[in-house]
Formats: C-alpha cells, structure tokens, sequence
C-alpha cells in the first residue's frame, strides 16, 4: 500500500511539471503572433509623421483627417492584440494605445488651431510613453537588453 502511495504522489509530482509554460515562453509566442516589434516601429514611425503635420501650419484639415484616421485603425488593430501574458505591459499598452487613440480624436478635429494641435501632440507623447514603457517592460520579461527602437 505504501509502494501505491508512493508511486502515485511520485507520479503526480512528474506530471505536475508537463505542460507549465513560463511568462517568458507565453511572451515570446505573443510577441510573435503580435508581430509587436514591427508594429512598434510602424506606429513610432507613423506618430512621428502625424506629429510633424501638426506642427506644420500649412498641413490641411483634410491632410490631419487622413493621417489620423489611418493611424486610429493601426492602433486599434494593436489594441486587439492585448492581453499580453504579463499583467503590468499590458497595463502600459492599454494606456498607450488609450492616449494615442484620443490624440487621433484630437488630431482629427484639431483644423487650423494651434492650440488644439499642440494638445494633440501633447497627447501623442504621452501615449507613445505608454507604448515604449510596455514594450519596454516586455523586453524586460524577454531578457532582453536594450530598449525599443
């Protein structure tokens, strides 16, 4: 009796191990599957056009639609991604893309104010931080050294 015993406490402490998989493991598939670096890139990159055409008085009310409007979908199609497998990136990537898609709104009725297109860039900012600070904490889960590009 105590060879069954222990034979099945033994056996459920080999079993007990199959199938764990690590945050780190569940973080690479998802930033795989996420395609989250070059999303990264893609939206650094596209903010920082938006921006300089808000800074740009001669750049249109129909020039900031355009740019705006395809920026707000690249973001809610990023938004659609989360969760990630850890609780505090998807934290800062929900609040990033929070700010970016309210700097979009901004950007898209800002016209030719230059008051309401500086808050718009402020906006921006401040939600790219969200998206750098998340993927910076991803890395972190990562092991990986550096920052985002």
């Amino acid at each position: 009796m105590k060879r069954l015993v222990t034979l099945v406490v033994l056996g459920s402490l080999v079993l007990s191990g199959c199938g764990t998989v690590t945050t780190k493991e569940l973080t690479v598939t998802w930033m795989k599957d996420a395609q989250h670096d070059r999303v990264y890139k893609s939206l650094h990159h596209d903010i920082a056009k938006t921006v300089r055409y808000l800074k740009d008085p001669t750049s249109t009310r129909a020039d900031l639609h355009t740019l705006c409007s395809v920026l707000n979908l690249e973001i809610h199609a990023a938004n659609d991604h989360l969760p990630t497998p850890d609780r505090e990136a998807t934290n800062l990537l929900a609040d990033g893309y929070d700010q970016l898609a309210t700097a979009t709104t901004q950007c898209d009725v800002a016209g030719a104010d230059p008051v309401a297109r500086a808050k718009a860039i402020a906006t921006f900012r401040k939600g790219f931080g969200g998206l750098y600070f998340g993927t910076l904490r991803l890395y972190k889960v990562l092991g990986r050294p550096g920052s985002p590009k």
